[in-house]
Order: structure tokens, then sequence, then C-alpha cells
């Protein structure tokens, strides 16, 4: 969560910008330019290979936009809130040297994704840091030695999961898109707790349960899709604005999203089953048949259903 309080002037080349992060707080006044800003935008973008197109996307502008902002367009602060949480940076973080080569991860690979799953303190850590808490946070809530928890921050950043700054901060490198292997070893341990997880009322505030089986064309089918994925994005990005709240203003919440083409076994039994292409064709050549032949085929279909 960024905070920026500007004194007489809307533009960069305003005397100075103070900065209050989820970190740190910058009381001195910060001296920069539009050009300067811009250029370090710039070589965050190309250290983590992320194209105009791919943050127009994030950000909600079109890629011209973007261009557009990069080659002297006028960029207002929260435009630059929005990319600086986008990329996961302090705004200090524009100051600094050339930035290490690291691009946002989207996925981890399978043999990332089973270390995971055999060593539940890693996996604690890395669920910390997705969920923005602070190294002290961590120290204090978890059942770990700061030794510990620096040797498991280490091993995230050498995965490139997240970047180890101070022995007390850390950034992220995971895109906002982030998300687990669908059949992988955390989604297949995820799926051996769905017990634990529905076993609830769902009735606290902010929580929700439906379900519901309906027909929809394929074309409706991907567009809600579509919407359903932006739901989860609104989530991630609410989760990084309340990142700089204390731990007990922030419980924490589950969020399962989930759709795929299913019939419960109750309500298949009872379906008669719509012939495929090849039995509707077969079916108007047997009108022709002898009736006793029709019989049989009539007595099979019975069992099939």
């Amino acid at each position: 969560m960024y905070i920026f309080k500007r004194h007489i002037h809307a533009t960069y080349e305003a005397p100075y910008i103070w900065c209050v992060s989820a970190f740190q707080r910058y009381r001195k006044p910060l001296p920069m330019s539009k050009t300067f800003i811009i250029d370090a935008l710039r070589l965050h973008l190309k250290a983590r290979n992320i194209t105009y197109k791919e943050l127009a996307d994030a950000i909600g502008l079109s890629e011209v936009s973007v261009k557009r902002l990069f080659t002297g367009g006028d960029c207002g602060l929260e435009r630059l809130e929005q990319i600086c949480q986008y990329l996961h940076l302090e705004f200090a973080d524009l100051f600094k040297t050339t930035p290490r080569k690291r691009k946002l991860i989207t996925r981890l690979n399978l043999a990332q994704e089973e270390e995971f799953a055999q060593d539940k303190k890693l996996l604690m850590v890395a669920v910390c840091a997705l969920n923005h808490w602070p190294v002290a946070d961590i120290h204090k809530h978890l059942q770990l030695t700061r030794g510990q928890v620096q040797a498991l921050l280490k091993r995230l950043d050498d995965m490139g999961f997240l970047e180890v700054q101070a022995s007390d901060r850390y950034r992220l490198l995971v895109a906002s898109s982030f998300g687990w292997i669908s059949s992988g070893p955390i989604m297949r341990m995820v799926r051996s707790f769905s017990d634990d997880f529905f076993n609830d009322g769902f009735d606290g505030d902010g929580e929700i349960l439906r379900i519901m089986n309906m027909r929809v064309s394929r074309k409706a089918q991907e567009q809600l899709k579509a919407r359903l994925e932006q739901i989860a994005l609104e989530y991630e990005d609410q989760a990084r604005a309340d990142s700089h709240l204390p731990l007990e203003d922030r419980p924490p919440l589950s969020v399962c999203i989930a759709v795929r083409t299913w019939v419960p076994k109750f309500m298949s039994d009872l379906y008669r089953l719509e012939a495929s292409p090849k039995q509707a064709m077969k079916g108007k050549a047997d009108k022709k048949a002898p009736a006793k032949p029709v019989k049989k085929l009539i007595k099979t279909s019975t069992k099939s259903e």
C-alpha cells in the first residue's frame, strides 16, 4: 500500500514527494524528476521481462496509452502507484541502483511444488509472503526460530519466489495472476483438506457458499470464466492494498473458485441420456429393421441409462 503526499503541484516537477510504505516511512523529502522515475520504471520492466502490453493489461490501459506514458506522457500519482504495486516495488526502490533481472513468476515448476508439499515450513513461509506478512510478524506468529525463518526466506529467494533485501525485509516476485499447478502437488494437498473447508455454514462476515447447476453456451462459459478470474485478481489486489494493516485487522480468508462440467450422480442416474450422432444414425437405420432387433436395441439402451 503506497500513500503519497505532495507539496504545491501535482506533477513530478513538484519539489518533494513523501512516501509511506508497508515496511518503511520516509520522512525526509526525496528530490526527483519525471524523467528519472520513468527511466527507473523502464529498467524494472526490462529486468522482469514485462512488456508494455502485459503492463497495460494489468493496470487497465491500452498498450498505446502505456507506450505514450513511457515516452513523455503524463503519469499521475495514482497511475504510478498502480505500476509500483504490479511490480511489487517500494517507492524508494526507484532510487536504487539497476534492479536485478528477476521476472515475476506466475507458476512454480513441478519440482518446486513438490518441495513445498514435502517441506510444510517452507510452504508456510511462502504463504505468509503471498499474504504480505512483514518479517517481524513471521517471527512473532510462527513457531520457527529466527535462524529457520532466515534460511527459509533464503531458499525462497533462490527459487525466485521473493528477493531478500535485508534481514527484516523482502520483495515478493510473484505476479498477481500467480496460481498453483492445476493437478500439481499443492492442489492435490488442498483437495485432501476439502472436507474441512466445506464443513461450515459459510455464514460469517464476508463468507458465502453457492453451488449452482445450469446449462449455458460455450461462449458464455468463457465469458463468465474471465469475469471470475477478474474477481480473483480483485481479491489479490485488495490483499495487497490492505498489507499495511496489522494482522489482527485482516483475518485469514480462503477463496475457492471452481467451475467444471459436472452432474451429481443422483442426477445423472435419472437422466435419459441423449444419443450421440452415431447412435442417432444407427437408430434411423434400425427403424427399417424387423421388430425383434428394435426391442433388443431398446433393452440395451435402458441398461446404459
